[in-house]
């Protein structure tokens, strides 16, 4: 590991680097607060101004997010957002949540995320760490971030660290609260891998290591594509049953008693959200590259 990334990684150690989340939505927000009440400073990105101004009057637009507590590192200058990306030279660690929508054939969008790598690249300096959240298709940090930073001049891995670690945020659970979530991490090599590691296992209850940023991002998908099959199949099992004049309820709780090979769903309005309506298809668009049509995923 070069000498400025073993200093990135005693100064993430000793919570002495500066943190810099983009994108201060659902995600990137509660990011911001957890890196803040771990006791790291942190400045916060993001284009729209109304947010900015927002979160600098010690205001908040999220609901589980307290305008006290943003009153709170704003008093104790921990905190402060921005739409002044230059500032990004002054971060030690960039984090990158911003949007990953789908165009109007249903194609992955990746205009943030490519539009946010060559603002960064622009800015970016030897011991920075940079690590993309954002839920998209895997290959996305390597074949389509990684040129738009090494643009720069820098090499990922000697000059500065990459990594892609899935957000897992489920706003306002108050039983599994973003600290106590397991954070999947894949890094560009393994040095980029050892500095995300050591930056996330300072905020969560424990990293999960994969061998590359490619494996992170599908586990990502898996996960949402699990659950967005499966509450497909329970609403349709309720529409079922109920002209059947039997009880769903009663089913899923007689079946939760097998100890294996089951996990129960409950039927309701379908899945909304930003994430499980969205995510299948980066996987489907991905798969088009290895001739294979995800007929399942796509009913």
């Amino acid at each position: 590991m070069s000498r400025e990334l073993l200093s990135l990684e005693a100064r993430i150690k000793d919570k002495e680097a500066r943190v810099g989340v983009i994108g201060l939505g659902y995600v990137g927000l509660p990011l911001v607060k957890l890196f803040l009440k771990s006791g790291f400073r942190v400045t916060g990105f993001d284009i729209d101004p109304r947010k900015v101004a927002s979160l600098n009057r010690g205001r908040s637009y999220i609901r589980h997010i307290s305008a006290r507590e943003i009153r709170d590192f704003l008093a104790k200058k921990a905190f402060g957002a921005t739409s002044d990306f230059s500032r990004l030279r002054e971060i030690d660690v960039i984090i990158i949540c911003v949007p990953t929508p789908l165009d109007a054939h249903k194609n992955p969008d990746l205009s943030y995320v490519l539009n946010t790598s060559r603002v960064v690249a622009r800015y970016l300096r030897k011991g920075q760490l940079v690590v993309l959240e954002s839920t998209t298709y895997p290959g996305t940090t390597e074949e389509e971030m990684l040129p738009i930073l090494e643009q720069s001049g820098l090499r990922a891995g000697r000059d500065f660290g990459l990594a892609f670690s899935p957000e897992r945020e489920n706003p306002g659970d108050k039983i599994y609260s973003a600290e106590k979530i397991p954070k999947v991490i894949g890094g560009l090599t393994a040095n980029c891998l050892r500095l995300a590691r050591a930056l996330y296992g300072q905020i969560v209850v424990r990293t999960v290591p994969v061998s590359s940023p490619r494996v992170a991002e599908a586990v990502k998908l898996l996960e949402n594509i699990f659950r967005s099959v499966n509450i497909a199949m329970v609403n349709e099992m309720k529409v079922i049953f109920d002209r059947l004049g039997i009880d769903i309820w009663e089913v899923i709780k007689a079946a939760s008693t097998k100890p294996f090979g089951y996990m129960p769903f409950y039927p309701g309005p379908g899945y909304g959200g930003h994430c499980l309506p969205v995510d299948p298809y980066h996987l489907t668009w991905k798969a088009k590259e290895v001739d294979y049509q995800t007929k399942f995923i796509e009913l």
